[in-house]
């Protein structure tokens, strides 16, 4: 069954409403949960759920046609819980949080799609239709993350672009599809950030296995070379 946010947001896309307009119904929930006094757990509920929702409506929306859906996000990012100062912040896993401009929550709901990646063997495992969909979804964000942050998705791009252009075996076309979707959408911001040569803590962004003898912890002009020729 539908939750009310993904119902919200299914037809404010569907009628075309202004995305200022498709936000506040996007997190009446929310504002319902936190006008009730509910616990932070319950608050923490209210807001995985929008999450899911969203990013299950970004799935199966067609990338070409996915510019309203960032526009609502861009406008829940902007809104107010609540007009007094501090009554919009809440407590999510131990860390004081603004609802709405921090997005608390999103980052962890998105990083946990990706292990519904097509063949992960998961029960709600992604089509290769909705996968493409979210990676595109992903980089739209990315594309505008320099003036918000908290819309940075570039450490996806990596996880993606490797798996289709970095190991030693023939890649899916599922990931060859999600791959390309990165650079119609955040082309740009790719190019930036391998010139900067933006790198993440840990191994998370490693070489695949066709480069494991690199040293690679993110962006950098060689990765983005090699990226770039598969695409050609």
């Amino acid at each position: 069954m539908p939750s009310p946010e993904q119902e919200s947001l299914t037809a404010s896309l569907a009628s075309k409403r202004e995305s200022c307009s498709a936000a506040s119904n996007f997190t009446e929930p929310t504002k319902e949960a936190f006008a009730a006094g509910a616990s932070e757990s319950a608050i923490e509920e209210t807001l995985s759920r929008a999450w899911y929702s969203l990013i299950d409506v970004a799935a199966d929306t067609c990338h070409q046609s996915q510019g309203p859906l960032v526009d609502i996000v861009l406008a829940v990012q902007l809104e107010n819980l609540a007009e007094q100062e501090g009554a919009s912040e809440c407590t999510v896993w131990g860390n004081k949080v603004k609802v709405w401009k921090d997005l608390p929550l999103f980052g962890p709901s998105m990083r946990e799609a990706w292990n519904r990646a097509p063949g992960n063997g998961c029960k709600n495992d992604f089509s290769a239709e909705q996968w493409c969909n979210l990676n595109a979804f992903a980089a739209r964000l990315t594309a505008v993350s320099q003036s918000i942050p908290v819309l940075d998705f570039s450490l996806y791009a990596i996880w993606t672009l490797r798996s289709a252009f970095e190991g030693t075996d023939e890649p899916s076309s599922a990931d060859v599809d999600a791959a390309k979707v990165w650079f119609l959408y955040a082309r740009d911001t790719i190019k930036r950030l391998g010139r900067e040569e933006k790198i993440f803590d840990g191994k998370k962004a490693k070489g695949g296995d066709k480069y494991k003898d690199k040293e690679w912890r993110g962006f950098n002009p060689q990765r983005l070379e090699v990226w770039e020729a598969a695409l050609r």
